[in-house]
This record gives structure tokens, sequence and C-alpha cells, in this order.
């Protein structure tokens, strides 16, 4: 059996580094049930609102970013009044829920 000729061992090569970045960068499969108990119990709501839509904090609900965006946001925030979430506090399952939580609620105002 001869060996793969230099491209083939190229594309293949790329083609695994290609999936191992993309599967650090998806998000576990989240519960949007488990989500809102997370969102609750780590007083999210206290800022963004019950619903991620009614609070006095951005509007959170039906979320658009990204799981890997919405991750490095609540690991490291840029505002001094969020705080910081790390994987001690909130697990990337925990995350996960809560992303599938706030992707599920209609972005309208629920006031």
């Amino acid at each position: 059996m001869s060996p793969l000729p230099l491209s083939s061992r190229g594309t293949i090569g790329f083609f695994f580094l290609f999936l191992i970045f993309f599967a650090g960068c998806s998000a576990p499969p989240g519960n949007p049930a488990d989500g809102k108990r997370w969102f609750l119990m780590n007083n999210c709501s206290s800022c963004h609102g019950p619903h991620g839509n009614d609070g006095r904090a951005v509007n959170i609900a039906g979320l658009e970013m990204g799981f890997g965006s919405f991750l490095r946001k609540i690991r490291k925030t840029d505002t001094q009044i969020m705080p910081s979430f790390p994987e001690t506090k909130v697990s990337k399952q925990d995350a996960a829920d809560i992303y599938a939580y706030l992707r599920s609620i209609t972005p309208e105002i629920t006031r």
C-alpha cells in the first residue's frame, strides 16, 4: 500500500483541523427550561428582566449572537455593571442552557 500523496494528506489534515475548530465553537445541546432556571438563579433577571427583554439592561431575548460569543461575553464582560461568570460559577452546559432559553424567547417587549 503506497502512502497518500502530499496534497491528499494536506486536505485530510485541513479537514480534521476544520472539525476540531468548529466542534470547539459549537454549543452543547441546551435545555431552555433549565436555562430559565439558571437565568433566574444567577440573578440575570434583576437587570435583564425575567424574560430577558423587560428589564433596565440590554434586551437579550431572542439572542442573535453565536454560542461562542455568548460564552465569551459572560466569562469576561465589557461593562463594569455586569459580573463575570467563570466556569466555576456557570458551567459550559449551564451557559448552553441559558443560551437556549434566551434564543427561545420572542424578542418583543412583554411588559
